[in-house]
């Protein structure tokens, strides 16, 4: 029984070796996903069994290309937080929301208390410049 096995893989050890390679592209492919969503800032084991449950990897690249990137989101806010501080170093005081300072721009505005919705309506002209015709 032994040697009937050992010349069945001397005679195709090509396809084991094949067979091997290709496992090995393919777990490559299952694995590049969710290394590519840790470097986005997402969490890798969930992504790579979110990957394998999908069983396309192709919808999961899509899927990954969609989302924003966290980890360029968390380094905006990192250096949005250096430099509110040094211009506060700088100015000497502190910095202001944007919201407020948005809020306090709108409360002494000299916009009209009345909207272009509010004012009466008006009767056009007897004739327009489209009633006339066309001369050549």
């Amino acid at each position: 029984m032994m040697s009937g096995a050992l010349e069945l893989l001397a005679e195709y050890w090509w396809l084991i070796l094949l067979g091997q390679g290709i496992l090995v592209l393919v777990l490559a492919m299952y694995v590049a996903i969710p290394w590519q969503a840790r470097r986005r800032g997402y969490s890798f084991w969930l992504w790579l069994i979110a990957t394998f449950v999908a069983f396309n990897p192709i919808i999961m690249l899509v899927l990954l290309a969609l989302m924003p990137n966290r980890a360029r989101k968390r380094l905006r806010e990192k250096f949005r937080a250096e430099l509110n501080a040094k211009l506060a170093a700088r100015t000497g005081r502190p910095l202001v929301p944007a919201a407020a300072v948005a809020a306090h721009s709108l409360a002494g505005s000299t916009m009209p208390e009345r909207s272009l919705g509010d004012m009466p309506t008006v009767a056009p002209p007897e004739r327009s410049l489209g009633d006339e015709l066309t001369r050549g």
